[in-house]
């Protein structure tokens, strides 16, 4: 990989080059969508603040109002489960129960449990259940599908 910079006035651009289907590529797409698509939120004092889905381990509705959890705090943010998980699918993001999704990159191990369901331990200890219904989806994205 080359690496080119060229410091001129003006907005900042990137140009990436490469084969279509290169790794390398999408893996370095990837880590700039990521520090480009924020999530504002609002902190237990009600401050403001901007996370990547990189901070994000996992999130949660209750009441009608979406919580995400990042590895030392909790966060309420705007919109929907729905409209996260669809946001930063591509982050490893996955729906795994009515009200609950899962950053899949903050993962340690799965464990399967009783009646259809997985358990995620996450990197920080918390224990997060895959639903029965969303287990088979689960075990095809981890296969590859």
């Amino acid at each position: 990989m080359d690496l080119v910079i060229e410091h001129r006035p003006g907005d900042v651009r990137v140009i990436l080059q490469g084969p279509a289907d290169s790794a390398e590529l999408q893996r370095i797409l990837s880590l700039l969508q990521n520090h480009s698509d924020k999530l504002w939120c609002l902190d237990e004092e009600r401050n403001t603040v901007a996370l990547s889905a990189g901070q994000v381990l996992w999130a949660e509705t209750v009441d009608d109002k979406l919580f995400v959890y990042t590895e030392h705090s909790l966060y309420q943010a705007p919109g929907s489960l729905a409209a996260l998980e669809l946001r930063w699918e591509r982050f490893g993001f996955f729906r795994c129960g009515k009200s609950t999704a899962i950053n899949l990159n903050a993962v340690q191990s799965l464990r399967s449990r009783p009646g259809g369901r997985i358990e995620a331990l996450l990197k920080t200890g918390e224990k997060i259940i895959i639903s029965r219904r969303y287990s088979p989806a689960l075990r095809e994205k981890l296969q590859g599908g």
